[in-house]
């Protein structure tokens, strides 16, 4: 790993192929979302991450993306369908699918080819429920090179929980409500009933088998109370663990959800998972 990519700026310039950062859409079920690519510096092929943000995605990880690029990663960030100005409604289901999309979209010889991009070996990274998003796009999708789940949300194990609790299910919609001013089409009471809808599609145990062949990493907060370690992270990285996962790479940082004060401590551990895949 180079380890100065968190200390120091690129040095020398290339300047034929430079490290940039430029503004793209690209299309999902009719829908063009807006994104970003960060380009790493050289020719390439670069190996390729898609950054995935949760909901709403107050916390878009632009840090790491900056991170990954200085390490020699291409960087692909988007919003969702009807999140943060993208056109259409937002739904869990719906942001699953934008990733697939993503992925169609970074293998064609046209994207390869302006971006620099190896579609042999293209990441996700994804929060919260961009965690979970990233794990079950990986898991139904093989070329996918390696996943990993910051907080991942468990939908599956949640839904449990919501059909258990009326309490709770009132208090997820009223917070689920306060999240929405970034996102449009949808209400906390349809996200609600997505979740129930499809917990035994997002019951991850389902896909254990496969993601135990799978280059994986899974880190969790020990103070986080969106996505508890107990109920999100730890239950998936023990089922791993079992079968077993060559392939895990797994950590716990004493910090919240966000990873608010241990961002290089994050760092570093993506970063060497990362090393270590390639």
């Amino acid at each position: 790993m180079p380890v100065d990519v968190l200390s120091h700026d690129i040095s020398p310039r290339d300047k034929r192929y430079p490290a940039t950062l430029l503004a793209l859409t690209f299309e999902s079920h009719g829908e063009h979302l807006l994104g970003r690519m960060l380009v790493a510096q050289g020719a390439g092929p670069h190996p390729t991450i898609v950054l995935l943000h949760g909901f709403p995605g107050n916390e878009q990880n632009g840090d790491l993306a900056h991170i990954f690029r200085r390490a020699g990663w291409n960087v692909l960030f988007f919003h969702y369908r009807g999140a943060w100005g993208s056109p259409g409604s937002f739904s869990f289901t719906h942001s699953c699918e934008d990733v697939a999309s993503a992925l169609r979209w970074l293998r064609t010889s046209q994207i390869q080819e302006r971006y620099r991009v190896d579609a042999q070996k293209i990441v996700l990274i994804g929060h919260s429920m961009g965690g979970f998003a990233a794990q079950l796009t990986a898991a139904t999708d093989p070329s996918v090179y390696g996943v990993a789940s910051l907080a991942g949300f468990q939908f599956g194990q949640f839904a449990r929980l919501l059909r258990d609790d009326a309490a709770l299910l009132t208090a997820t919609i009223e917070h689920w409500r306060g999240e929405l001013a970034a996102l449009r089409g949808t209400t906390a009471e349809q996200l609600v009933q997505e979740v129930l809808d499809q917990s035994e599609a997002w019951k991850m145990e389902r896909y254990i088998d496969i993601l135990a062949q799978r280059r994986v990493c899974l880190i969790g907060a020990n103070y986080d109370t969106v996505a508890p370690v107990a109920l999100h992270h730890t239950p998936l990285v023990t089922a791993l663990e079992e079968r077993p996962a060559p392939g895990l790479y797994s950590a716990i940082l004493p910090t919240d959800h966000a990873f608010s004060d241990v961002r290089v401590s994050l760092a570093k551990h993506l970063l060497s998972w990362l090393d270590s895949i390639l």
